[in-house]
């Protein structure tokens, strides 16, 4: 018995160019869950910064003790203390998980292409302000995606109703 294959190939993949590298991010506009997932990513981006920022507020709050010290001119100096230590280890598990998470909506990589290695403050803002123009072009926004649901859906509503 012979083993087949179907693709389906779409003709509405929508792709931004990233880096100087040439590298891309595609989006298939015919998707119709595009625009959720975009809000789903970015509202989970939001709540995990909203954690890390409790989080800090109770490293704060802690009292603190050295974490790592050396010697300079035979006097102990601390070089980091454990509230700094934890703090910095915050930032980086709540880049991690916000590149993640990102990375289901753009795409497997997609953070990587997009800022390298490097994370900086306000990154996930400047990355929505570049894409906001893409987003329009492709049309995500609620209402759009509400009237071409409506559109597709309403003319067959009183056929299907009918077959019931």
């Amino acid at each position: 018995m012979a083993n087949g294959k179907i693709r389906v190939k779409s003709s509405t993949i929508y792709t931004i160019e990233v880096n100087d590298n040439g590298d891309t991010i595609e989006f298939d506009i015919s998707d119709t869950g595009l625009a959720n997932k975009m809000v789903r990513a970015f509202d989970k981006v939001n709540n995990l910064v909203d954690e890390y920022q409790e989080k800090a507020k109770e490293i704060d709050e802690r009292p603190d003790e050295p974490f790592k010290t050396t010697v300079i001119d035979g006097k102990e100096k601390v070089l980091i203390t454990k509230n700094q230590y934890d703090g910095a280890a915050m930032i980086d598990e709540l880049y991690q998980k916000s590149r993640e998470t990102l990375d289901t909506f753009l795409g497997v990589g997609a953070c990587k292409k997009i800022f390298g290695d490097k994370n900086y403050y306000n990154m996930f803002d400047d990355l929505a302000e570049q894409l906001k123009p893409h987003f329009e072009k492709m049309g995500i926004n609620a209402k759009n995606l509400k009237a071409k649901v409506v559109k597709k859906y309403s003319p067959n509503r009183e056929s299907r109703r009918a077959l019931k």
